[in-house]
């Protein structure tokens, strides 16, 4: 593939360029050819690719190619497939998780990968106070005394020879094969920690396609195709190459030039521009994200504690504003889950835009002339034009809001206190594509306890506590269903949150590029891709 050009003379030479189409062509074949490096960039930068630490958008591209778990997302849904795992059963009590792995599996360096590397993996991150997956891993019988360090082996988690595992739960959890689906649940080697020690988090152990070529920290980080790795079908790229910290526009101009294979969150004007270009059209892929934004109340602080002031404010924010301030790039929300999610009721429409209704509400809970109130958001040009927004709408039905801008990490532990900001911008993004990621955390009670809660709507109903405990229990996925849809109806009633929009991602591809789109969880998995190349090279139009 060609190398990167210096960014000033791709500035230069690409505002002469006549014709922004796409310069290259599919051709008309169908079976995957393997070879050719596909290039893509991030805004962000790679935290870390230690999986039992690893928890931002960013290190998880980079984890996704390089580590397989036992179960895996198929590759166009949701739905999980078999991955080191050749198949398993669960116990008709529900408690006890059997896996038995394809045979013949192996690391990069041709030694073979077997059950106790699972139990070896898990174990390390509930032996680890810093890993955010701990909880994650609370429903398996002896994790407990594990994290509190009465145990250094976890009871629940059992390599049964070379290729069977065995994880009992202490309650049952209809959502726990999800939780085996994240990075942090690939296997590891105790003498590959051993020997990389704290260079861990740049030398991960390759269960997956990929392994670490090269990574220039902050810079550009190099995957390459591994040897030993059992499914062809996964590995047609010789490499990937993630290009870190680059702006969105800079990203869209390498793209154009060539020295990308993907671009993805368009600057507004280049997303306004590619969306219009019929020639581009084939090549633009949306997938909405497991994620939502909006603002949430602290329920126990005035004039919050009144339902009727919550509703007010959902039928005062004009959702069409947000589409519109977002170019497009986001869909109305009724509630937590996005389009997709299991258990998402569908049927049930975002609150309407209606000023007046809102007015009547503020009137019938004593605040005929609206009130003011704080409103806390993140300082950065997005969120501060929602608050904008926000504030403008609110205005109409009398609610004043004076907004105050804090950091990431400051709006983080502000928020989470009950003596905190009493409103404030929020939003979540989903672990797994199941109700337990989203629900449970945020409007359990069991979100309050914890000292940075989770839960800082401080939101506590008894009657949703144990329809959500109910629903992680129950086996039947209908049932579970059809719950998760009570569930949302409770919230979108009691209105702890103004219900915002869903993030609707955007990704390019050059159209050599071929068998790819966003994932609905990994959103850039190239694990399926291949390259359209005719020796060696993408074929011009």
């Amino acid at each position: 593939m060609r190398p990167l050009v210096p960014l000033l003379v791709v500035a230069t030479i690409g505002c002469n360029a006549p014709d922004r189409g796409p310069r290259w062509r599919e051709t008309a074949a169908t079976t995957p050819r393997d070879g050719g490096v596909l290039r893509f960039a991030s805004q962000e930068r790679i935290r870390t690719l230690d999986p039992a630490i690893a928890y931002d958008e960013v290190s998880i591209y980079a984890l996704h190619h390089l580590l397989d778990t036992l179960v895996d997302y198929e590759p166009a849904g949701t739905r999980l497939a078999p991955r080191l795992a050749e198949r398993w059963e669960l116990s008709s009590d529900g408690l006890v998780y059997h896996f038995w792995l394809r045979s013949g599996l192996a690391y990069g360096d041709g030694r073979p990968l077997i059950a106790a590397d699972f139990e070896f993996s898990l174990e390390r991150v509930l032996r680890m106070p810093e890993s955010p997956f701990q909880a994650m891993l609370a429903d398996v019988a002896g994790v407990q005394d594990v994290i509190a360090g009465k145990a250094t082996d976890c009871a629940g988690i059992t390599a049964i020879g070379v290729r069977e595992l065995e994880i009992r739960l202490a309650r049952p959890n209809a959502a726990f094969l999800y939780v085996l689906a994240m990075p942090f649940a690939a296997p590891l080697r105790a003498d590959h920690l051993a020997t990389a020690g704290d260079r861990i988090r740049a030398m991960p152990l390759a269960s997956g396609p990929y392994e670490v070529g090269t990574w220039d920290e902050g810079q550009r980080l190099v995957l390459r195709r591994r040897a030993h790795y059992h499914d062809r079908s996964r590995q047609h790229l010789d490499g990937i190459v993630l290009h870190e910290g680059v702006a969105r526009d800079t990203q869209f101009l390498m793209f154009e030039r060539g020295e990308l294979e993907t671009a993805e969150r368009l600057s507004a004007p280049d997303y306004l521009w590619i969306t219009q270009q019929r020639a581009w059209a084939p090549y633009v892929h949306t997938q909405a994200v497991m994620n939502v934004f909006g603002s949430r109340m602290n329920v126990r602080v005035k004039p919050f504690d009144d339902r009727r002031v919550r509703q007010a404010l959902n039928y005062a924010l004009d959702r069409r504003s947000i589409s519109k301030l977002l170019n497009g790039t986001a869909v109305p929300a009724h509630g937590m889950l996005a389009p997709g999610a299991f258990g998402r009721d569908d049927s049930l429409a975002p609150y309407p835009y209606d000023p007046e209704k809102a007015r009547a509400l503020l009137r019938e809970a004593g605040y005929p002339a609206g009130f003011s109130v704080q409103y806390v958001t993140l300082a950065n040009e997005e969120a501060e034009k929602l608050a904008a927004s926000l504030q403008h709408d609110l205005a109409k039905i009398g609610v004043r809001i004076e907004i105050s801008l804090m950091s990431g990490p400051t709006y983080e532990t502000a928020v989470r206190k009950p003596d905190g900001p009493a409103f404030s911008f929020t939003s979540w993004l989903a672990d797994f594509p199941d109700p337990t990621s989203s629900l449970d955390p945020r409007f359990h009670s069991r979100g309050i306890a914890d000292e940075n809660a989770s839960n800082d709507s401080f939101y506590n109903n008894p009657e949703l506590d144990q329809l959500l405990d109910a629903a992680r229990a129950e086996p039947d996925a209908t049932k579970r269903a059809a719950m998760y849809r009570r569930a949302e109806r409770i919230l979108y009633d009691d209105a702890p949150w103004i219900w915002g929009y869903h993030q609707v991602t955007t990704e390019v591809r050059q159209p050599y590029v071929r068998d790819y789109r966003p994932h609905p969880m990994w959103l850039r998995d190239y694990t399926s891709a291949w390259l359209d190349l005719v020796d060696g090279e993408p074929v011009l139009r």
